[in-house]
């Protein structure tokens, strides 16, 4: 084996560990990155639980002011209840099953 090539051999050595320390540290990058992914996604999840609880409410108490006002609105506000009836039927029927 000539100078050469055994220097060529000392490079691509290093070369390789310098390869396998980058892959390392990606992985453990990508690792982190999953985690996070996966909190941020947690959070989207409860997130849009809380807005369709906060939506349920905001239909709840506009058919409370709309039956508290004693207008003419009552119709609808009896037909938003009697959906809101159906829904619950549909729920209990469910759970029967």
């Amino acid at each position: 084996m000539t100078e050469e090539d055994r220097l060529l051999l000392i490079d691509l050595k290093q070369n390789t560990q310098h390869l396998f320390g980058l892959y390392h540290q990606l992985e453990q990058e990508n690792k982190v990155l999953q985690e996070e992914l996966e909190a941020l996604r947690n959070k989207i999840e409860s997130l849009e639980q809380e807005r369709l609880e906060l939506g349920q409410k905001n239909e709840q108490l506009k058919i409370a002011n709309q039956l508290l006002s004693g207008k003419d609105e009552n119709v609808e506000a009896k037909q938003k209840i009697n959906k809101l009836i159906r829904e619950i039927d549909k729920c209990i029927a469910l759970l029967n099953k």
